[in-house]
């Protein structure tokens, strides 16, 4: 039996190739395409556009910087209509149009993933983006939220991670989205909902550094400390694996001979999500030369 799954949970934004309608803008170039132009009419005048500070080429100067700027102001209305980079009162405007309204202190990018998943929520099946979609619209304090469906049984498990600095939600917060999804117009009338709060599964990372000689040790390991915040924020999301891999590449930043660490691949279901609580890197020795 083939297996259908919705565009709006793995559609990945920052994958997509660069739309061909947002120019890549160059000065040079455009100067130089005014100077032709004036060549074509007037070659009498190549010997003033040799001359940095002559008037012709001040004017020539300025035409081109102004149509760069012009250019540049369609860049932006271009991306100011396209959900992967619409902000503000421009992603209000898209969310509109889906009949999606921010929430108070909602930002961009939970707003820009509600607005992908709203689609889902015109289904009367139940699919799990429509639930997803649905305990996100509870609370901002949602962070983020999986639903798994037990076949054959009507039986639709969804698990809710909270925003903050405890990935686990407390029961007001589990009871709000259950209302929600319960509630006339939203529940699939054959589904039996349960709403249940993420399992944190803390995870701490030690590592012992060689250094090659030469870089300042201070300096190598603010740029780890760096990669290990962007990996912590990459997989604090239900469902996401720590891999090993993914800690070494985290650790192996230039200057970094070899790395040592203990850490071991971190699988997790759709009901957990993997917390770093705490990373130690201790910089033990220097190569060598």
């Amino acid at each position: 039996m083939p297996s259908f799954e919705s565009p709006a949970l793995y559609i990945d934004f920052a994958r997509l190739p660069p739309p061909q309608v947002i120019e890549e803008i160059d000065y040079e170039k455009l100067l130089t395409g005014y100077q032709q132009q004036v060549l074509a009419k007037n070659s009498a005048l190549e010997a003033a556009l040799k001359l940095e500070q002559s008037p012709t080429n001040i004017i020539l100067e300025a035409e081109a910087y102004g149509e760069m700027i012009v250019r540049e102001r369609i860049n932006a209305a271009a991306r100011a209509s396209m959900l992967p980079f619409a902000t503000g009162s421009d992603l209000d405007v898209i969310g509109a149009r889906f009949n999606v309204q921010r929430m108070d202190g909602e930002l961009d990018p939970r707003l820009r993933r509600r607005i992908q998943l709203s689609m889902e929520s015109y289904t009367t099946a139940g699919s799990p983006g429509s639930y997803i979609f649905h305990a996100l619209s509870t609370s901002t304090s949602v962070k983020d939220a999986t639903a798994v469906a037990e076949r054959g049984t009507g039986r639709v498990t969804v698990t809710i991670m909270a925003d903050g600095t405890d990935p686990v939600p407390g029961q007001p917060l589990v009871d709000a989205v259950y209302d929600r999804l319960m509630s006339d117009g939203i529940k699939p009338l054959t589904d039996d909902i349960s709403v249940l709060p993420v399992t944190k599964i803390s995870a701490d990372i030690t590592a012992n550094l060689t250094l090659y000689p030469g870089p300042d040790a201070s300096l190598v390991v603010a740029d780890i400390n760096k990669a290990l915040t962007a990996l912590r924020a990459r997989v604090s999301q239900i469902g996401r694996d720590l891999k090993r891999s993914a800690v070494l590449a985290a650790l192996t930043r230039e200057g970094v001979q070899n790395v040592e660490t203990d850490f071991q691949d971190i699988n997790v279901g759709t009901g957990a999500v993997v917390w770093i609580t705490s990373a130690s890197v201790n910089v033990s020795s220097f190569r060598e030369e």
